[in-house]
């Protein structure tokens, strides 16, 4: 399992991420920051409700419904990425080089309790699709699913 960043590293992570939502012309308000840093600071790829629960204890006005709008925004600039685990509730996790997991990865998902992993596996990249069918492709990513070793050890001792 991956460790959490240090103060220090969020902070870069903060400051980094910044400076690209005004290099897209978005504005930089508390709200966005306290969402991000959330996600940058977390390994668990919360869902939007996680989110607003964790930033609720800052921004206690905060309403789900700005979190999403805010996702939705961020992720329209490529500082935050959606995942959908076996087509539940969307999780997220900070996308910008050098945020959150911090380089490109897939993910494992767990398909009893739906936990999410990072996977790095050198295996899977130059991953390119044969047929595209006129898409321009602008990202790959490859969902493992399978049962996680909680899982798997809950099934097997109940044996």
């Amino acid at each position: 399992m991956e460790k959490r960043p240090t103060r220090t590293e969020l902070r870069s992570q903060v400051d980094t991420f910044a400076a690209h939502c005004r290099s897209h012309g978005l504005s930089v308000t508390s709200q966005r920051l306290a969402i991000f840093e959330a996600l940058a600071a977390s390994r668990e790829h919360p869902s939007a409700e996680q989110i607003h629960k964790a930033v609720r204890r800052r921004i206690p006005t905060l309403s789900l419904a700005t979190v999403y709008k805010n996702l939705e925004a961020l992720r329209a600039i490529g500082a935050v990425a959606d995942l959908n685990p076996l087509h539940e509730q969307g999780r997220y996790e900070a996308a910008l080089p050098g945020t959150g997991a911090g380089r490109p990865h897939h993910h494992l998902v767990c398909v009893q309790c739906k936990e999410v992993r990072d996977l790095y596996d050198p295996s899977l990249e130059g991953l390119q699709v044969a047929d595209p069918q006129w898409f321009e492709i602008r990202a790959l990513k490859v969902q493992v699913e399978g049962v996680c070793p909680r899982c798997a050890a809950a099934v097997n001792a109940a044996r």
